[in-house]
């Protein structure tokens, strides 16, 4: 039988470890986590900015998003690993403005052995998940240098926050700020190829590397779609839809990649393409095939078929002398912005950049 004395004894009992789960649960946060009266990480980045010469997100030897190096130009901004490519000047700024915003609000770990729960274990060691954003002036002077590690959503709806620690410190904090540091290099570029209005395209001829030749041109000078021109007997177009992508194709062209042209050899064997727009404008596209031979980006390559070797592009722009002013100012723009770069394009792209006869139609008999 349970006496009134026994069910103190087991109530106090409960209540001391009860107690004792607390004070453990207590000290270990308080070598986690400790609230810092919010401050900025760097104080005097905002007044600075505009000395900036370098920003370089430096990642672990086996981290696929490669490093970055972002350097200040006479006009610009541009990206070492691809070659000098301009680099997108908003994304810049506002990298560069995040910075100046970010404000420690709360004191983490110190203990390196419990970095990779915070994606912020040193980047010298391979697995590491963390940025390392170093921002120097042209003097050398290092304005930044910070392990950038997991990103968390604030729970009240407000700023974004980000785990941190300083590269030569231990210490680590929550930060509150939008602190985005893009991944692979291309997401850093400007990624247009070229933009070519559809309703200005007129006609459209490609080549394939087989010497097989598409010839499109639009219906009607107002009119949206496009035909084959001498469309083969006892054939019929398979999707009215596939005709037209693969004649405008350059309307807002973007690239997977950029390299310079310098070393690829653009082989009147692998095809071309060519599309004129109503102003005489031509744009005429090369391929070259991948020096490697391998696609660091894919494991197959971009070909038509997803398994052929990776082909780059070149795009030509000739512009007439009677084509109107605003005409030639957009393919100058273009014919600037291409004339020293190889691009790669999506697969999808790339396919309707080699379209043929045979893949755009099918037999009469069978509509």
């Amino acid at each position: 039988m349970i006496t009134q004395r026994t069910v103190t004894l087991l109530g106090t009992l409960t209540l001391m470890s009860a107690i004792g789960a607390s004070v453990a649960m207590v000290d270990r946060l308080s070598e986690v986590r400790t609230e810092v009266q919010a401050e900025l990480l760097y104080p005097d980045f905002d007044r600075r900015a505009g000395e900036v010469q370098q920003i370089e997100v430096i990642r672990a030897d086996d981290n696929p998003d490669g490093n970055i190096s972002i350097v200040r130009t006479g006009d610009g901004w541009i990206l070492q690993q691809r070659d000098g490519f301009p680099a997108r000047t908003d994304t810049v700024r506002k990298l560069l403005f995040d910075i100046g915003q970010l404000e420690l609000i709360e004191r983490k770990t110190a203990d390196p052995g419990r970095f990779d729960r915070l994606s912020l274990v040193d980047v010298a060691q391979a697995g590491s998940a963390a940025d390392r954003l170093v921002v120097t002036t042209a003097d050398g002077e290092t304005l930044v240098d910070l392990h950038v590690g997991k990103r968390r959503d604030s729970l009240a709806g407000g700023e974004p926050m980000v785990y941190v620690r300083r590269t030569d410190d231990n210490q680590s904090f929550l930060a509150e700020g939008a602190l985005e540091i893009k991944g692979k290099a291309p997401l850093w570029l400007f990624r247009e190829v070229v933009n070519v209005p559809q309703t200005s395209i007129r006609r459209a001829r490609i080549v394939t590397a087989d010497g097989a030749r598409l010839d499109l041109e639009r219906e009607t000078p107002e009119g949206r779609d496009f035909r084959i021109v001498d469309l083969p007997a006892g054939r019929t177009v398979d999707s009215q839809y596939s005709v037209n992508n693969a004649a405008t194709v350059l309307d807002k062209l973007l690239f997977d990649d950029v390299r310079t042209a310098d070393g690829l050899v653009f082989d009147p064997e692998l095809g071309h393409a060519e599309f004129t727009t109503a102003d005489g404008v031509l744009y005429t596209v090369e391929f070259a095939a991948d020096p490697s031979g391998a696609d660091p980006g894919a494991a197959e390559g971009n070909g038509p078929d997803g398994k052929s070797p990776p082909r780059w592009i070149r795009v030509r722009v000739t512009v007439p002398e009677s084509a109107p002013q605003d005409v030639r100012a957009l393919a100058e723009k273009h014919r600037d912005q291409t004339k020293d770069w190889a691009f790669r394009i999506s697969d999808w792209e790339m396919e309707r950049m080699t379209a043929t006869v045979d893949g755009l139609t099918k037999p009469a008999e069978a509509s």
